[in-house]
């Protein structure tokens, strides 16, 4: 009894409206990666784009890699009387939906063969417009929960919003394209930002938090200034600074961009290779899609546990390994049948570690942040996190094309060594991260 009593205290906070609205933000944020990185290799595949312009189109994801260049504005800039009415946060979300929806619905009417051109353009607006809304859910879902001990239930729920939604959208687009054309399955996509979008509603607008000691003392050292330039000092600068004042911060920062670069850059090459082999799209649908999604969804809550457990670090470790491991699993596809038993398999074992990894680095992101500066601090950790898939999947094609796709895969294995070796010296350090809304800048366990 009194282990049934634990498990319920332990799920108890999942109940929490506002972790069940996390749930509803992460599947408006996870479909358009879905779409960008996965569902567009597919689809141009399936029009005959090389897999040289399918690999260049790994670019538009400079956009996430770069999002927090922007943040600033999007953390205080206003929007005039939308932000008025619903706030800075749901104002800017609402608005940054709107258009999305309507790049997605003039793309699905391209036809790659011919208009590949525009294609591009609008894809790349799409993913503009994803890291953008990444921008404001992250911050707001972080806002919305007030004790950081419930950070690791959030980041779990937003796991699960964001891999459902990359379900949803990767068994739906496939299977709706298989009987009735791409054009109809990329136009319903857009159907994933009502859950988002009606949580924002529900939740309302996050509370002002109270300023911490560094905003307040960079405040009063900077009285001089203008209120223009003050309040473009505390957007753009600030953020920047309390972060280089922590211990280690550099070390964090290269960490955080090399530590899922093996994992990202078989993410852009799975779709060529899959089709290259000549599994359907219901192959893909049911063994890759299903499967990995049921894997993943393990993995997630899995995650939660795991650093709850062991702490950040071992958690860290743990999953980095497992993660370069089973990119292995995708060079021994490469060398057999196309079997969907061997399909399952290898994205199975690819989704777990994924699931795992995925939540762990997100409560690790949450706990690096300052309160003050949520948006544009934690885009610049997100950014660093997608920086090794836009710079080393670029030339992915190219270097697939070039070895063959066994050697390939052994390639990225091998770029994941050098984020662990990053991870074991930060252990060693003892560098942690803790609660920074006094703006301290000590990162404490």
């Amino acid at each position: 009894m009194s282990k049934a009593k634990d498990l319920w205290a332990a799920l108890e906070p999942y109940r929490d409206r506002r972790i069940v609205a996390t749930f509803g933000l992460g599947m408006s944020s996870g479909f358009p990666l879905t779409f960008v990185i996965s569902l567009l290799g597919i689809w141009l595949s399936r029009e005959d784009v090389s897999k040289e312009d399918v690999g260049l189109f790994a670019l538009i994801t400079t956009f996430y890699t770069w999002k927090f260049l922007w943040s600033p504005a999007i953390d205080r800039l206003p929007l005039g009387p939308v932000t008025r009415f619903f706030g800075q946060r749901r104002g800017w979300l609402f608005t940054i939906q709107a258009l999305m929806a309507v790049c997605i619905f003039i793309v699905a009417g391209l036809e790659p063969a011919s208009q590949l051109y525009w294609v591009a353009v609008l894809c790349a607006s799409i993913a503009f417009l994803s890291a953008s809304q990444d921008i404001v859910i992250d911050a707001y879902r972080i806002e919305i929960i007030d004790d950081k001990d419930e950070q690791g239930y959030s980041a779990a729920a937003y796991v699960f919003g964001y891999r459902t939604a990359n379900y949803v959208a990767g068994v739906g687009v496939l299977m709706v394209a298989n009987f009735y054309g791409w054009s109809l399955a990329i136009s319903l996509l857009p159907l994933l930002l009502l859950p988002g979008a009606l949580a924002a509603l529900l939740i309302g607008e996050p509370k002002v938090r109270d300023d911490g000691d560094f905003l307040q003392s960079e405040r009063r050292s900077h009285q001089v200034l203008p209120t223009v330039a003050e309040r473009l000092r505390e957007a753009v600068w600030l953020p920047f600074k309390e972060f280089t004042r922590r211990d280690y911060w550099l070390l964090i920062l290269l960490f955080i961009f090399l530590f899922k670069a093996g994992d990202a850059v078989t993410a852009i090459m799975t779709g060529p290779l899959i089709v290259e082999m000549g599994f359907s799209d219901l192959d893909i649908a049911t063994a890759n899609k299903t499967v990995g999604f049921i894997t993943l969804m393990v993995g997630v809550a899995l995650g939660a546990v795991l650093y709850k457990r062991i702490g950040i670090y071992q958690a860290l470790l743990f999953t980095g390994v497992l993660m370069m491991l089973t990119n292995l699993g995708f060079a021994w596809l490469a060398m057999g049948d196309a079997e969907g038993w061997r399909l399952a398999v290898t994205v199975g074992m690819e989704n777990f570690a994924t699931g795992l990894g995925t939540t762990v680095t997100i409560a690790y992101f949450a706990g690096l942040c300052n309160v003050n500066f949520t948006a544009t601090q934690y885009a610049l950790l997100s950014s660093l996190a997608n920086q090794a898939r836009t710079l080393l999947g670029a030339p992915s094609g190219f270097v697939a094309e070039a070895v063959g796709w066994v050697e390939f895969f052994l390639y990225a294995t091998a770029i994941a060594l050098p984020g662990l070796v990053l991870l074991f010296i930060l252990w060693k350090k003892d560098v942690g991260t803790g609660n920074f809304a006094d703006g301290g800048g000590k990162a404490g366990i």
